[in-house]
């Protein structure tokens, strides 16, 4: 685990992104495909608010030991740093509360296949926040917004539509998407990037989760379950998500959005054995499209930001 957080920290080959910054991403997309069979087998592992807001928090705090062992350097103090650290907060707010906001407006009608559709509008909300935000060239905007939409159509196609008509389940739906995609954009604000962008991130999450568990309490006098196996399922993925976005940049980012609902139709079709029809086959074909293009390179693709020592 020390070795994921030191790889983002201290990253060495700033001119492209290398071979040694996927693998992250990748252990993100297999923990993404397995979080299902873990719940599956024990119940208790399925994310609660307090399982979201302690293990964002070990998570920033494993981030930050690690950061504080990296060689000092001098650094010039910066007029800025407060505001900077305070979108750093609001950005992991956004950028986790997004796939959990579920919990977060207590919307227990919003089923699964809902949300992962949702989620799949991420790449489309980031094509249009990160230009706005500054982080990318307006140019080239339709390119990154066609993966996005074909991944719905293909999670249309394999998964059960959504039902509206439930007030909390359709905000929820138009917040997940939302909520994520501005984070990612706004997470990618600064370059160069804060040594402290990786733990602020997480521990506005963090703070996020908290918050909602103690209204939850105070409101509705809802008293916090925790389970040590999902705080570490939840806390991982966190990790594991920052990072990924430190490393690649949020365009690719967001295919873990196609990713993962593509590598868990795949197992279930290895353990079913269903009969495949015409409409699965389209939507695993544009759902594979989706995800392949959204890991290309962009024509006017920045490069990755490489966060600073501490000093």
């Amino acid at each position: 685990m020390g070795c994921i957080v030191r790889g983002a920290i201290a990253l060495s080959q700033p001119a492209q992104v290398t071979t040694h910054h996927w693998w992250p991403f990748v252990l993100l997309l297999f923990a993404g495909a397995a979080r299902w069979i873990v719940t599956a087998a024990h119940a208790e592992a399925e994310s609660t608010l307090a399982s979201e807001a302690i293990g964002c928090a070990w998570a920033a705090f494993l981030a930050l030991l690690f950061l504080m062992r990296q060689p000092a350097r001098p650094r010039a103090r910066s007029m800025r740093a407060p505001a900077v650290a305070i979108r750093h907060l609001r950005a992991g707010a956004m950028l986790l509360g997004g796939p959990a906001i579920y919990l977060l407006i207590r919307s227990r009608e919003l089923e699964a296949s809902s949300l992962t559709i949702g989620l799949a509008l991420t790449p489309v909300i980031i094509a249009i926040a990160a230009p706005a935000l500054g982080t990318e060239r307006t140019d080239g905007v339709a390119g990154r917004i066609w993966p996005g939409l074909a991944a719905v159509a293909g999670l249309l196609l394999l998964l059960a539509q959504p039902t509206l008509g439930d007030l909390r389940s359709d905000l929820a739906l138009f917040l997940a998407p939302t909520l994520t995609g501005v984070g990612a954009a706004l997470f990618g604000v600064d370059v160069p990037a804060s040594p402290m962008r990786i733990t602020s991130t997480l521990l506005g999450a963090s703070l996020l989760f908290t918050l909602a568990l103690a209204a939850n309490y105070v409101i509705a006098g809802v008293r916090p379950s925790i389970s040590l196996l999902a705080v570490a399922c939840d806390g991982l993925l966190a990790l594991l998500g920052v990072i990924a976005l430190e490393q690649l940049g949020a365009a690719r980012w967001s295919s873990q959005f196609t990713w993962i609902p593509l590598l868990i139709v795949l197992e279930g079709i290895v353990l079913v054995r269903p009969q495949l029809t015409a409409y699965w086959i389209a939507g695993l074909v544009l759902l594979a499209l989706a995800s392949v293009y959204l890991l290309l390179p962009q024509a006017d693709e920045p490069t990755p930001a490489i966060p600073s020592r501490r000093g």
